[in-house]
């Protein structure tokens, strides 16, 4: 059996050199941060500038290899971010993956959901986002913090939710210093709190109108384990770590459009309902980054937690959908969708609910289900070592 690593992050020593340092003017460091080909981590890589990017467009297009035989991809950046870790002028640069022909990458959904949100119908709507995501911290056995290290109970009640204390919540340090690296960084973070098992945190970005609420969200995600290298913890966004009853991890999406933000504003909350539930089992496959497969074991239908059936109600927690008492009483404002897991996408997900909700739309793309289609960086099919390839390069 292969023994965890016991290394650390120094925190002490890197801080003399990156923030002890006196460096020129001219000399910023740009990290490029883009989403993985499994659709679920987040990888980068640095690159230096001599000035200080004011705006996204000034900031160079790079390049990456990607996958085993290497396909190359484009990235492009979409939005920047103060860096919490360099900090000074330097930027962290969230990008867009696009394959060498200038295609969006098989996990670049950003792409889509913008041209979704830019749609005048769309915009007209302007549908406002707020996204929950709910994240496991783990040792570096991949147990969740606070748990028994011999055996895996079953809590029967969220005792840890919005806990405190020492035998309640683990991992606050964590969760606190993200917070505030969200913060120095612009994402929209509007709070946070410990969740119902041990370890178990959320965090919330918006409400944000469009595309920006998911860039926030990935670069977040990013923070948080860029954050657990220095705290010598890992984190997970698996909807579904720790087998049994409890222990399930959400991506709860609030949405609104202009009309039911407006007085009387819950008719037209209700009204989204039946589009809600007509697509369904057509939306359950875009929950999670497997096309639904991970998200099968969280939908129970208690503890908080969606079923796998299309239910709603008014501050129904365990529903597909819940209405919020007080927009009820209000009678205007949002509704959640509790059924996206926590490794959802957010780019895709906004996009869905914008489909169904503002177009209509009853028929949803599973991007999950597509083939993927293979780009190498180099086409070798015409060539020949022997140099008798007919119209093709001599290797000779």
């Amino acid at each position: 059996m292969v023994e965890p690593s016991n290394w650390r992050f120094n925190k002490q020593v890197h801080s003399e050199y990156v923030q002890g340092l006196p460096l020129p003017k001219d000399q910023v460091l740009l990290e490029y941060v883009y989403i993985a080909e499994d659709g679920v981590n987040v990888h980068s890589k640095c690159r230096k500038v001599s000035s200080i990017p004011k705006r996204v467009t000034d900031v160079p297009v790079w390049s990456y290899a990607a996958n085993f035989p290497v396909e190359d991809r484009f990235l492009k950046p979409v939005a920047l971010y103060n860096d919490p870790f360099r900090r000074g002028p330097h930027k962290l640069v969230l990008c867009e993956v696009y394959a060498n022909d200038w295609t969006p990458a098989p996990r670049n959904f950003r792409c889509s959901c913008d041209e979704v949100m830019s749609k005048p119908e769309v915009a007209e709507a302007a549908p406002w986002f707020g996204l929950e995501q709910e994240y496991s911290i783990t040792d570096v056995n991949n147990r969740p913090l606070g748990w028994p290290s011999s055996f895996m109970p079953q809590p029967d009640s969220p005792l840890h939710h919005e806990a405190v204390g020492m035998h309640r919540a683990f991992g606050r340090d964590l969760y606190e210093a993200h917070l505030f690296a969200c913060m120095y960084a612009g994402v929209n973070i509007s709070g946070g709190n410990a969740e119902a098992c041990p370890g178990q945190w959320e965090f919330q970005v918006g409400p944000t109108a469009g595309t920006r609420v998911s860039d926030d969200l990935w670069l977040a995600r990013y923070l948080l384990h860029r954050l657990s290298e220095e705290f010598g913890l890992a984190v997970s966004f698996h909807p579904k770590l720790v087998p049994g009853a409890s222990g399930a991890c959400g991506g709860h999406v609030n949405i609104s459009t202009r009309p039911m933000r407006e007085e009387g504003g819950i008719r037209h909350i209700k009204a989204a309902i039946p589009r809600l539930e007509r697509t369904h089992s057509q939306f359950l496959s875009l929950c999670d980054a497997h096309g639904g497969a991970d998200n099968q074991a969280r939908l129970i239908g208690f503890f908080c937690t969606a079923s796998g059936n299309f239910t709603y109600g008014v501050e129904n927690r365990d529903a597909c959908v819940r209405i919020p008492r007080q927009v009820a009483l209000d009678k205007k404002g949002f509704l959640e969708d509790r059924r996206p897991a926590s490794n959802f996408d957010p780019y895709l997900v906004t996009e869905a609910l914008v489909r169904v909700i503002v177009l209509g739309q009853e028929t949803l793309r599973n991007p999950y289900a597509e083939p993927k289609v293979v780009k190498l960086s180099i086409d070798a099919s015409h060539l020949s070592i022997d140099g008798d390839d007919e119209g093709g390069d001599d290797l000779s």
